[in-house]
């Protein structure tokens, strides 16, 4: 099992990676259909849905003169790398 500092530099790591990329394909602000695959969610509508039900764990907001809601880009990175260092060793598919 990794240490504390390892897991420590491996989500800084991850975030910063997730970071740039996103910020690079996407810009500042995402939303529509690359938000909800950011999100994992199949389609806007699902994660609509989720939004409605307080399911989303990045903030949602509106901009003016623009149908449907948007995060930061930077939230979402950060959302998906501490949600994937959250995630159990277990899940883990070992190298063949």
């Amino acid at each position: 099992m990794n240490s504390l500092p390892e897991q420590t530099e491996a989500l800084a790591h991850l975030r910063k990676e997730l970071r740039e990329t996103l910020l690079r394909l996407h810009g500042p602000l995402l939303g529509g259909e690359p938000l909800a695959a950011a999100l994992g969610h199949r389609s806007v509508a699902s994660l609509r849905q989720a939004r409605r039900r307080g399911q989303v764990m990045v903030p949602l907001f509106t901009v003016p003169n623009r149908r449907g809601w948007f995060a930061l880009t930077l939230d979402v990175a950060d959302w998906l790398s501490a949600t994937r260092m959250g995630a159990s060793a277990g899940g883990r598919i070992s190298p063949s």
